[in-house]
C-alpha cells in the first residue's frame, strides 16, 4: 500500500500517525498524572481526617470520663479536691475569689453544668500551669478548664494575676423514674 504513495503523500501519513500516536502517548500522561494529583489529594485529606477522628476520639473519652450516673454532682466534693491542687501548688493563698454557679447545659436539658471561676492575684504562671495540667490531664478533678486568661500587673516582675474557670459536666436525676 505504501509503494503506490509518492514521497509527499508518505510524509503526510507518517507525519498523521506521528500526530495521533503522540496525542495518545499525552493523553495516557496526562490521565496518569491527574490520577496521582487526585491521589495525593486523597492522601492529604485522609491525613487530616486521621487527626479529626483522634481528636474526635480524645473528647468521647474525655465525656465518657465524665460523671454519668444520674447523681446530682455536689459543689462541696468539687471545692475540696480543687483546694487539694491549690495546696499542693501553694496557690491557695494566693486566690483572690472563688465562686460557683450551676446551670444546665444550653441545649441538652439532661446535663447540668458546675462551674467554679477561681481568681488569684500575684501567682507564678508555671504554677496555675501545674494546676491546669492536673485537672486537665492528670484528671484530679472531674472537669475542665474553660477559661483562662492572665495579665502581668507589675512588668519588672514575673508575677501575674490570673482567672480561671473550672467545669463539670454531670446527668441529672431523671424525674418521675
Amino acid at each position: 500500500m505504501f509503494d503506490r504513495l509518492n514521497d509527499r503523500e508518505r510524509l503526510f501519513v507518517f507525519g498523521g500517525v506521528f500526530i495521533v500516536v503522540g496525542l495518545l502517548v499525552y493523553t495516557v500522561f496526562a490521565l496518569l498524572a491527574d490520577f496521582r494529583n487526585k491521589l495525593t489529594t486523597e492522601i492529604y485529606e485522609t491525613g487530616s481526617q486521621a487527626v479529626q477522628l483522634d481528636r474526635i476520639i480524645r473528647e468521647y473519652n474525655y465525656l465518657r470520663s465524665l460523671q454519668t450516673t444520674g447523681g446530682e454532682e455536689d459543689v462541696s466534693v468539687m471545692y475540696s479536691k480543687l483546694e487539694q491542687i491549690l495546696v499542693r501548688y501553694n496557690l491557695k493563698d494566693k486566690v483572690q475569689t472563688m465562686k460557683d454557679s450551676t446551670n444546665s447545659v444550653e441545649g441538652k436539658k439532661d446535663y447540668n453544668r458546675i462551674q467554679i471561676d477561681v481568681s488569684f492575684r500575684s501567682v507564678l504562671l508555671q504554677d496555675v500551669i501545674k494546676l491546669i495540667y492536673d485537672i486537665e490531664k492528670n484528671k484530679q478533678l472531674l472537669g475542665k478548664v474553660d477559661r483562662f486568661t492572665f495579665r502581668k500587673p507589675f512588668a519588672e516582675k514575673e508575677i501575674y494575676d490570673v482567672d480561671l474557670r473550672v467545669s463539670s459536666y454531670y446527668r441529672s436525676a431523671k424525674k418521675g423514674k
